[in-house]
């Protein structure tokens, strides 16, 4: 019998359907799936792909929401075997784009703590996933960390800047939700990355003197706010704009020569 026959059965635990490979089943945003297999039925053109794996197990690979479904309506399924191995991530067209929390439950899923880990940090602290993991990166932009995150070799490379910024961020945004956007996270990341900078000084505060916590355009405008807001009630001043801005400077000099260097390495490679 070819691998790729379509098959037919209502053996519905022939399958295995929790095996990291794939998003967590969620039939609450397949409604439309299902009012479809309603009307229609399960439909042969579209088969369920599996694998087998070394134990002999078939391992659903695409389709597993209609193979759920199918097995709720009492229908047969129609499935195919790949012979090949396939990242259902890298190969799916279903109308469902994947996005980042996917990518991230999906490893999790293959036991890499670290996405375990990234998605418990962008839960606690109610961060959208890109900004959670990379704050976890250490860095300020999602972008810088994508493409390791999308393919399972993402790592956690500065956790206590994380929490200080997360620590801050939140609570504040909390006080005054207009604050919650892009352009006082950075400034956030910008002050945590001060020497001696004190997160608590600054919460306390924010607390006492809630109206300054005034919605802007830039990250300079909030640093100042945060500086004035730091120094409240305060003899000894901190220049904590200039001191966040240098500290970023500084930072940056230092990964762009580390991008650099491993251009060169690859480059010789």
């Amino acid at each position: 019998m070819s691998r790729k026959t379509i098959q037919a059965t209502k053996n519905y635990r022939l399958f295995e359907r929790h095996s990291g490979e794939n998003r967590p089943l969620d039939l609450r945003k397949h409604k439309k799936l299902m009012d479809s297999m309603k009307l229609y039925g399960f439909l042969p053109c579209f088969p369920i792909v599996v694998v087998r794996n070394t134990d002999g197990n078939l391992i659903v690979k695409d389709g597993q929401h209609r193979l759920l479904i199918a097995e709720e309506l009492e229908l047969p399924v129609y499935w195919v075997e790949e012979a090949t191995d396939f990242d259902v991530a890298v190969v799916n067209s279903t109308a469902k784009i994947w996005g980042l929390k996917d990518y991230a439950q999906k490893h999790a899923a293959n036991g890499l703590k670290a996405y375990t880990e990234g998605l418990e940090f962008a839960s606690s602290h109610s961060l959208p996933v890109g900004i959670a993991f990379a704050l976890l990166s250490g860095t300020t932009s999602f972008g810088n960390c994508e493409q390791p995150f999308i393919n399972g070799t993402w790592r956690i490379k500065d956790r206590a800047w994380a929490d200080s910024v997360a620590g801050i961020y939140g609570p504040i945004g909390t006080m005054s939700p207009p604050l919650r956007k892009s352009t006082f996270l950075l400034a956030c990341m910008a002050v945590c990355r001060v020497d001696g900078f004190d997160p608590a000084r600054l919460l306390a505060n924010a607390d006492r003197c809630r109206e300054k916590l005034v919605s802007y355009s830039t990250r300079d405008s909030y640093l100042e706010m945060l500086e004035s807001v730091y120094n409240f009630g305060r003899k000894q001043l901190v220049a904590l704009k200039n001191l966040a801005v240098m500290a970023m400077r500084e930072r940056n000099t230092v990964e762009n020569a580390k991008k650099k260097t491993v251009k060169k390495e690859l480059a010789v490679a």
